[in-house]
């Protein structure tokens, strides 16, 4: 009979294998739409607070790339591909369950804010967005996550589509604080109506602001080791890069401050 350790690796590696897996696509199911698009963008930051040795992870020589491979794999097991502004429906929960039920994560907390906005009035997106990660990121965490959703909102208003359309956004965030390197996630859709002479405004509108957060597991990631540095390695600023927003500049609406 194994040991009780033995048989602990044994169904985590197991957990990490279906997790990874993904799931499978709906044959037949096109899960598109035209008048939806996705928008992601990612940030990364945090203090100078000392982390745990990587132990056998050493070549990924941080715990942020470490991170930013599971946050890689993630999209990857749900065919996500966070470079493209295309909305597929099923990708997009696929892509929040995988996020949501990802094995290297502990003390996992989860909220959401509801406010109203108009062209003329963002401000209450960014509020929401402080409220719901404040307590969890540092200064300059904050600042890059509000930098990085004034670039989804440029990306939205470059996107030629159709009349009005949803913008769907997804901003990950991997952030250090006092020792725990934490993996998050916020998520809202913006509606928007092309006015000519104008470009793509926002409509008067509730909107959801949701986050999850979670800590990741050191000592999980360094008993799986040859799991992780089996896979694709991501590095910290290629994941930022990665994301469709990443190459456009914060929108300068001065809505973001009325």
């Amino acid at each position: 009979m194994g040991t009780s350790s033995d048989e602990q690796s044994r169904r985590e590696a197991f957990e990490i294998a279906v997790w990874a897996e993904g799931r499978p696509d709906v044959l037949g199911c096109d899960s598109r739409d035209l008048n939806q698009e996705a928008g992601v963008g990612n940030t990364c930051g945090g203090d100078n607070t000392g982390l745990p040795s990587l132990g056998p992870l050493a070549p990924f020589g941080s715990w942020q790339s470490v991170a930013a491979t599971i946050m890689r794999k993630t999209a990857d097991s749900a065919r996500f591909d966070q470079s493209s502004t295309i909305f597929d429906l099923f990708r997009w929960i696929v892509f929040g369950n995988q996020f949501t039920t990802m094995p290297f994560l502990t003390g996992i907390t989860g909220d959401s804010r509801s406010v109203s906005i108009s062209s003329l009035s963002l401000s209450p997106v960014i509020s929401a967005v402080t409220q719901l990660v404040g307590g969890l990121v540092t200064l300059d965490t904050l600042t890059g996550i509000v930098n990085s959703i004034k670039k989804i909102g440029q990306l939205a208003v470059e996107n030629k589509g159709l009349q009005e359309k949803n913008s769907n956004v997804h901003q990950g965030v991997l952030t250090v604080v006092n020792g725990n390197l934490r993996l998050g996630r916020l998520q809202t859709t913006v509606q928007m109506e092309y006015k000519t002479g104008k470009g793509y405004q926002q409509l008067n509108q509730h909107l959801t602001v949701s986050r999850l957060f979670g800590n990741l597991d050191y000592g999980l990631c360094i008993r799986n080791a040859e799991i992780l540095l089996a896979w694709d390695r991501q590095e910290v600023d290629e994941w930022v890069k990665g994301a469709s927003s990443s190459p456009y500049p914060p929108n300068d609406s001065p809505a973001w401050s009325n």
